[in-house]
């Protein structure tokens, strides 16, 4: 078995043997747990219901003089494969990895963007924290990226690694950024892979998913209203602090004893947009190479999930674009992948014609 099917047994393994989960005490909630196990958006203390989520309903909770999130488990999972049905098991396994990590006052430090957990239990599919003041990401600019860049490198330094920051999953106050949503993250060796995957999938890494899952999206949103010029400075702004948290995360690999193999593929990571970055046209050959790499990550994900929304059909029209007008310089670059590198241009502009159907077949229905 790959690493990721033996995760993925395991994790089936554990929900099906009934086995208990928890964090924290019941003694210490501000409510029972058979009111929070039962609460719906009609109760008193709910003062707001977010219902958007894939494999759990959020509420906001008052309760004596004090707020608190409060996130239910679905019944089922509209992320419809394995790692759907094993997200809420994982983040409660993330919340207790977190939790003990806290206590440390060595490694308290590291994981002050990661949200507190009061409570946490698997059998009664409930979650609660101190509710975060703030909204979804929507402010793209030096604060967010040292703070969330920062924290991506200790976690993948620590051996985690998380494949989801979505938007939603990424809270800004204008002042802190907090990640509250582990059900996609993975506990993995750092210093002998560069992902949960091991060394199968050397396109992943952590900065990967946050352009890929997010940062890319903003851009293909474009709520501002840039131009082309425009949203090039935007990705050379992230892209030089992506860099210079990546050449700390290199050297704190090196200082790990991590194995050569893996400080190479760090490297060239890092090599690669040291290049871009020195001038417009390497720039923009790297934004057209990493514009496709996640929207078709991305599109993949959603497919596989059969979750997709209208922004997987527009990651689909983003990359037939860019397929029509620089499959050279996409081909030159080396920017595809999954098998893509043996298809032809006529025969890649079919496959992801094919794709935007499916995408428009698994719309997520309210």
């Amino acid at each position: 078995m790959t690493l990721e099917e033996e995760r993925q047994h395991a994790q089936l393994s554990f929900l099906a043997s009934g086995q208990p989960l928890e964090v924290g005490s019941r003694s210490t909630l501000p409510l029972p747990l058979e009111t929070l196990v039962a609460t719906t958006a009609q109760d008193a203390h709910v003062v707001q219901a977010i219902e958007s989520g894939l494999t759990a309903s959020v509420y906001r909770l008052q309760t004596g003089g004090q707020h608190w999130t409060l996130k239910r488990k679905r019944p089922e999972s509209r992320v419809k494969n394995v790692d759907g049905q094993t997200s809420f098991l994982n983040e409660v396994q993330r919340r207790r990895d977190f939790t003990e990590l806290k206590r440390d006052a060595s490694s308290a430090p590291l994981f002050t963007h990661i949200v507190e957990t009061h409570y946490a239990s698997l059998l009664e599919g409930v979650i609660l924290s101190p509710w975060i003041e703030g909204e979804r990401l929507q402010h793209y600019d030096g604060r967010v990226y040292e703070q969330l860049f920062g924290t991506i490198v200790n976690l993948e330094l620590n051996g985690f690694f998380e494949w989801d920051f979505c938007p939603g999953n990424v809270l800004d106050d204008g002042e802190r950024v907090t990640l509250f949503d582990f059900g996609y993250m993975y506990r993995f060796e750092p210093r002998q892979h560069y992902n949960n995957n091991g060394l199968a999938t050397p396109l992943f890494h952590g900065i990967e998913r946050f352009e890929t899952r997010n940062f890319f999206d903003h851009l293909l949103r474009n709520p501002q209203g840039l131009d082309e010029r425009q949203l090039l400075s935007a990705y050379r702004e992230e892209k030089t602090y992506a860099l210079r948290h990546y050449e700390d995360k290199r050297a704190r690999l090196e200082a790990m004893g991590t194995g050569e193999h893996v400080l190479s593929w760090q490297r060239g990571i890092n090599e690669r947009w040291q290049r871009a970055l020195r001038g417009d046209e390497d720039l923009r050959r790297l934004y057209l190479v990493e514009g496709f790499r996640s929207h078709v990550l991305d599109l993949f994900d959603d497919l596989h999930g059969q979750s997709c929304t209208p922004t997987t059909v527009q990651r689909a029209d983003w990359a037939l674009g860019a397929l029509r007008e620089h499959f050279t310089l996409l081909r030159e670059e080396q920017g595809f992948f999954f098998g893509d590198e043996a298809l032809t241009q006529p025969e890649l502009l079919r496959k992801y014609e094919q794709l935007r159907e499916k995408a428009l077949e698994y719309q997520l229905r309210p």
